[in-house]
């Protein structure tokens, strides 16, 4: 059974694990292989360490459990943006339960937490253009494509990158 729970510092190695894991299964041909083979690791590590050590304000970072063991996280900014709203920064789930619900899950808790505590229920994130399950998952979701931008990534690249924004969250739940 799939539980929720906020994220502790003692997490962000799990997490960071599960991120990296994504992000070389996923971004292969969206960032660049040398980041992905030697660098995305560490730049995960470094990462999740500074937002579990020292969280900004309005950071809520949800995990989706299973037996104990990670199996998904999504990480909120509520009130990030006076126009679009609060913004989901990561929503991943293990490789091997895509497709199982935790997605779902998590979006839904998001979308829960931005209802109770934002000025807002807007909510938005970025996806990559050629990310399409991604994009097909939000779309599912009520997500709407807003613009493509080029925007740059984590290892200097520029890709296409989707806005997806939600204008009422509480359709979610």
């Amino acid at each position: 059974m799939i539980k929720l729970r906020q994220a502790q510092f003692a997490d962000y190695t799990a997490i960071a694990k599960l991120h990296a894991d994504n992000w070389r299964q996923n971004y292969r041909g969206i960032l660049s292989d040398e980041y992905l083979d030697k660098e995305v690791e560490q730049d995960r590590l470094d990462t999740w360490y500074g937002r579990l050590k020292s969280p900004a304000e309005n950071q809520l970072v949800t995990m989706a459990t299973l037996d104990e063991t990670i199996a998904g996280f999504c990480c909120v900014y509520l009130n990030d943006d006076p126009v679009f709203g609060s913004y989901i920064d990561n929503l991943h789930v293990a490789t091997h339960l895509q497709k199982s619900g935790i997605g779902r899950v998590l979006i839904k808790d998001c979308a829960a937490k931005i209802c109770e505590h934002s000025n807002s229920e807007q909510m938005y994130l970025w996806v990559f253009e050629s990310n399409k399950n991604a994009r097909f998952f939000y779309e599912r979701v009520g997500g709407t494509n807003f613009e493509t931008l080029e925007k740059k990534n984590e290892d200097g690249t520029v890709s296409q990158t989707c806005r997806y924004t939600w204008n009422d969250v509480s359709k979610l739940l």
